[in-house]
């Protein structure tokens, strides 16, 4: 190697990367990159950081790395570092990651990276006017600190938030914190207990429009509760607190006096020039152009966003023609809001005079298109905004609208708000639009249901998730404007989206608020059989979520009632569910003789209405308590049909559902291999879904297959990992259960005291929970560990209880039968009896009673 460009493109090619791939993943242009791998020149600190963090050059060489990268010592310094590690996504740094490279902010780079170093500086606000690239400028900073913070940078975007109450949840799912729903704190000190001792940087955006509501006082109870925590904020304007450092983010610079080749470097000219060409491949300025450059910089005050509407023009009109056509409509005296900056002005001036430049029905176009949320795509836009292919087109190319390599459309932020500003001059039409908008995702989601148990399944759950804020939008307008049926259309896709990916509380507070609506004393809307089938089934989908989140008593009560509203109303669309979801949380309380009869009359039910869905649905719920209370090769044979047919509906989620049920009943019988094979197809299923719950129910059944096994270890592994799943979605139900199971292998592996702890938690949570069988189960281990440890007696009478309580499941019934059997050889006659006696004055919850009250003293 002669150059550091080759020793570059070596890298690459060991990535087996395409020039174009690295030079995105790096950050840094095409352009750039090829001077740099010509030699022409050696690429700035910064770029040579970014490139440093793309090939995961070690923290204690990056030093190196970018010294060789400035020509400061020979190519040989790197001989070290030309075996490339694996790539990997560090779980510690999500920073947005942007094609083309930053461009005439390095000033400020460097100060803000003091500023941050300083240990009095706590909240840094980089504040200015939109468009001026805060949050551009923030990420580039943000990305050349990672050593300074060990515990992670996490960019925190809030621009979707509504209010600042929101702020603490969106904050602890950025950071992958998890509110534990069974602690005494609320969850605001839970997070700020998390924080108190992490070396973090949080990136908080777009918080502007949350600065005067109740919970923006959360960013200072950080600060002043986590000293090694720090806060860079993109934002409009000041926060106003008092630890606040504030960084004014300006235009770039614009070249003074007459233009020399070479000068534009780092300034507004290049960020022009760069635009520009990808605007018009064939834009090619010449020296007289320079001027007129110059000029629309300077008229525009050098930000970039404004810069970047003027370079779209470059394929219409000459950079002349751009510059007078932005003069004509920039009047800064004109405007009455003095305490406004005068960028603020200038941006306007430049959206005005763009607007103006729109032809045919473009404006009325961009006003209606502003009603989209987080984007949209071409059909949506015709549909709403009436929106033709080729306004689509001129949009884009006048960069009023972009448009991503899926596919889908959006406005820039700033668009955005002005576009809006424009709809709400024409409330007539505003309300016409709210309203094509509403209906037209409300049936979006309607609509995606039954894609949703086909084949199609992740094809489709992409779509949905790219479409939620406008779902989010939609809902909210139907609430408005009372349109309750059509918000019960989407309720079965809107219960198995959110199930699927763990937003549970998201989907509890959303579902409650509207039938809190729905339920308000006096309300008229109940006089109407249509709003209460909509209340039931709000009720119906919001316990099911509360059942998976361990809201058992809740669940219960919520499904009882529905049952109760939708049995006259004789609707056995929605009555099905009710009864399917019931089903489920019997099983989960030891309830199984009423969970049978729940399945089938749920059964009749959907067979009666041709819901082949939900029939199969019930009916592998009942073979699953088959096998849980015989181990029957009934059961066994009963769900291998369910597989069987879940495969032939397509529904890769139940698919993998059954599976699991099945490799658990094969693994009873011994079948460890067939156990094994369901299990790993359930796993692989769940990623490809993006089920998060199935994942975890997966893991947790390789847990048992090893278990069965012997093999231990790898079992307390694979338990692990369920853990971590459904502790973060927050599933306390599924914790406790694999708890139990984690208990049986750490004490196979005599590690006693673990197995304890793991087995008095599954006590708790199943307690709390109403998981009777669960906690049955976890009552069998700790008889064993009791055994082992000489109490003998008192172990002997915990197996009574539990083969005794019609809660047991058949697995748990077997494991303590054999441990009775075990023990009576052991025991004297007296021992016996005295044992029988104690059994018969102790029922279950004084049992848990005792172990949680041992549990707190341990």
């Amino acid at each position: 190697m002669d150059t550091f460009g080759e020793w570059l493109r070596q890298q690459r090619n060991n990535r087996r990367l395409t020039r174009d791939e690295f030079s995105k993943r790096v950050g840094c242009s095409i352009a750039l990159l090829r001077k740099i791998e010509d030699g022409e020149r050696h690429p700035s600190v910064q770029i040579a950081g970014l490139i440093a963090n793309c090939l995961e050059i070690a923290p204690e060489n990056r030093s190196i790395f970018v010294r060789v990268a400035r020509g400061e010592l020979s190519l040989d310094r790197l001989t070290t570092l030309e075996k490339p590690n694996v790539y990997k996504e560090s779980a510690r740094v999500n920073l947005p990651i942007y094609p083309t490279p930053l461009i005439g902010r390095r000033h400020e780079i460097e100060e803000l990276i003091q500023f941050l170093r300083e240990p009095q500086c706590h909240l840094l606000t980089l504040f200015g006017l939109g468009g001026v690239g805060k949050t551009r400028l923030a990420v580039e900073t943000a990305s050349l600190v990672q050593d300074d913070f060990a515990d992670g940078i996490f960019f925190i975007s809030l621009a979707s938030v509504s209010t600042a109450r929101f702020i603490l949840p969106v904050i602890a799912d950025a950071i992958g914190f998890s509110f534990q729903s069974n602690s005494n704190a609320d969850p605001k000190a839970q997070l700020l207990k998390y924080l108190k001792e992490k070396q973090m940087l949080l990136l908080i955006d777009n918080l502007e429009h949350l600065l005067y509501g109740p919970g923006i006082e959360l960013l200072a109870d950080i600060i002043s509760n986590s000293p090694l925590v720090k806060l860079l904020a993109a934002s409009r304007e000041t926060i106003g607190l008092q630890d606040e450092w504030c960084y004014e983010v300006q235009g770039l610079p614009i070249p003074e006096g007459q233009y020399i080749q070479g000068n534009e470097q780092d300034t507004s000219v290049e960020l022009f020039l760069q635009r520009a060409r990808r605007a018009y491949i064939g834009f090619s300025p010449t020296v007289e152009n320079y001027p007129a450059i110059i000029r629309i910089c300077n008229l525009v005050g050098g930000l970039p966003l404004a810069i970047e509407l003027a370079a779209a023009w470059v394929h219409t009109l000459s950079c002349e023609e751009i510059a007078s056509e932005i003069e004509h409509g920039l009047d800064f005296l004109k405007v009455s809001m003095r305490d406004l900056p005068t960028r603020h002005h200038s941006m306007r001036a430049v959206f005005n005079q763009s607007w103006i430049l729109l032809t045919a029905d473009e404006p009325s176009v961009m006003e209606r298109l502003s009603i989209f949320q987080g984007g949209f795509v071409r059909e949506a836009a015709e549909e709403v905004a009436g929106a033709q292919l080729s306004t689509l087109s001129s949009l884009v190319t006048k960069s009023f609208i972009r448009r991503n390599s899926q596919g889908r459309f959006d406005l820039h932020e700033l668009i955005h708000q002005y576009a809006s500003e424009q709809l709400d001059q024409h409330p007539q039409d505003q309300i016409a639009t709210e309203a094509l908008h509403g209906k037209y995702y409300l049936n979006y989601f309607r609509n995606a249901y039954d894609r949703l148990q086909s084949p199609e399944q992740r094809e489709v759950l992409v779509n949905l998730i790219g479409e939620m804020d406008n779902f989010r939008a939609a809902w909210r307008w139907a609430i408005a404007h009372v349109e309750f049926s059509l918000i019960e259309e989407t309720l079965r896709t809107f219960t198995i989206l959110y199930d699927l990916l763990g937003w549970y509380q998201e989907g509890i507070d959303t579902l409650d608020h509207a039938a809190a609506i729905l339920e308000k004393p006096h309300n008229h809307l109940l006089l109407d059989r249509s709003n209460q089938v909509t209340l039931a089934h709000i009720l119906t989908c919001s316990s099911y979520i509360k059942f998976r989140y361990g809201l058992v008593n809740e669940a219960q009560r919520m499904l009882e009632r529905s049952v109760e509203i939708l049995i006259p109303l004789n609707e056995p669309r929605v009555l099905v569910e009710a009864l399917a979801y019931l089903g489920l949380v019997m099983i989960w309380m030891g309830n199984f003789s009423k969970a049978l009869e729940l399945f089938a009359e749920g059964v009749e039910v959907a067979k009666a209405i041709d819901d082949r869905w939900f029939s199969l649905l019930c009916l592998t719920h009942q073979a699953n308590i088959s096998v849980m209370m015989s181990n029957s090769e009934e059961g066994y044979r009963r769900l291998q049909s369910a597989v069987e047919n879940w495969r032939l509906i397509g529904d890769l989620h139940y698919i993998a559902y059954a599976l699991n049920l099945l490799g658990l009943s094969a693994s009873v019988l011994g079948r460890h291999a067939e156990a094994r094979t369901a299990m790993e197809e359930c796993v692989k299923l769940n990623i490809s879904v993006g089920d998060y719950w199935g994942l975890g129910f997966g893991y947790q059944g390789l847990g048992r297959v090893a278990q069965a096994q012997g093999q231990h270890q790898e079992a307390v592994e694979m338990y692990s990992k369920g853990l971590e799943t459904f502790s973060q979605l927050g599933s306390r139900r599924d914790v406790a259960r694999a708890l139990v199971d984690m208990g049986r292998s750490h004490f196979a592996l005599g590690n006693d005291t673990e197995a304890q702890q793991v087995w008095l938690k599954a006590i708790q949570i199943a307690s709390e929970t109403q998981g009777a069988h669960v906690a049955l189960e976890a009552l069998v281990g700790i008889a064993r560990l009791q055994a082992k440890r000489g109490h003998l007696e008192y172990a002997y009478a915990m197996l009574l209880i539990v083969i005794n309580n019609p809660s047991s499941v058949q697995e748990t019934q077997n494991r303590a039968a054999q441990l009775k059997t075990e023990l009576e050889v052991q025991l004297t006659e007296k021992q016996i009896t005295d044992a029988y006696a104690w059994a018969q004055t102790k029922n279950l919850e004084a049992i848990i009673d005792d172990f949680l009250i041992q549990s707190r003293e341990s």
